[in-house]
């Protein structure tokens, strides 16, 4: 099988999103996830979500990335009419489903692509690859009236400062036409490190910018730079003082934290 036909389309994709066991899963999924935010006490405030309110038709979420719970603060603070048509861009190599099945690893990578699709409505993306099918692929769900959660930098920062801009975001807006809204996750990192899996009693701050368009003669090379110090403008919280629950709720994760260890040993 070639890459060309193995690359998923958009309406491979939204099947997916339609699968019985996904559709079936999803409200466990999403429910696992909010129990385990209230169990660890982490959680996430947001500002400028009246930027996206006043948007007609679909947009592309343009966010910076450094942990993996940055999707789930961003999903988590949209209004249900939006979260329900945004889906995210999550990177083949990680999340996406093997082509074919030939050892347990590839049931493995399958299993996480629907556990994904089930709680994040997420579809895989080619960071490695030439980018060219999946950025088809993406306009081609917008062209559907989904909305896009993308990381530009295409990794995670390890030090808390967005990267470089990959210039497919700027294909993305030219081949769209619809609105970019920066967004500046803080925080996230503090919820989950990379390298961890135990979520930590801490709080993230997601904020939206104003929307973003390509404008007349510019470069589609020039809009990731554009868009990056976009997101580098927008204000971050503070993190607030622990009350007694997040004390309560650290001494759980240290202690989950050290029994997954000892079990790693």
């Amino acid at each position: 099988m070639t890459d060309a036909q193995s690359h998923p389309t958009a309406e491979d994709i939204e099947r997916t999103f339609d699968h019985p066991f996904v559709k079936g899963t999803r409200p466990i999924a999403q429910g696992g996830l909010m129990l385990l935010q209230w169990a660890l006490q982490f959680g996430w405030t947001c500002e400028g979500l009246g930027r996206l309110r006043a948007i007609d038709g679909p947009f592309i979420l343009a966010a910076n990335h450094t942990s993996h719970a940055d999707t789930q603060a961003i999903l988590s603070v949209l209004p249900s009419r939006i979260r329900d048509r945004t889906c995210v861009a999550a990177a083949q190599d990680t999340f996406g489903a093997a082509s074919e099945i030939h050892s347990l690893k590839d049931i493995q990578k399958t299993a996480v692509e629907f556990a994904v699709a089930s709680a994040f409505r997420a579809f895989a993306f080619d960071r490695r690859g030439s980018p060219l099918r999946s950025l088809r692929t993406a306009i081609e769900l917008v062209d559907h009236g989904w909305n896009l959660l993308i990381y530009p930098e295409g990794t995670r920062s390890r030090t808390g400062t967005p990267g470089e801009f990959k210039p497919g975001i700027g294909l993305l807006a030219k081949k769209t036409g619809v609105p970019v809204v920066p967004v500046r996750v803080t925080g996230s990192n503090e919820i989950l490190p990379l390298g961890s899996t135990v979520p930590r009693p801490e709080t993230a701050h997601v904020a939206f910018g104003a929307p973003l368009q390509l404008e007349d003669g510019e470069d589609t090379r020039d809009f990731p730079g554009r868009l990056r110090e976009a997101v580098l403008s927008l204000r971050t919280e503070p993190r607030p003082r622990p009350d007694r629950f997040r004390i309560l709720a650290r001494h759980v994760y240290r202690s989950v934290a050290q029994r997954i260890s000892e079990f790693d040993s």
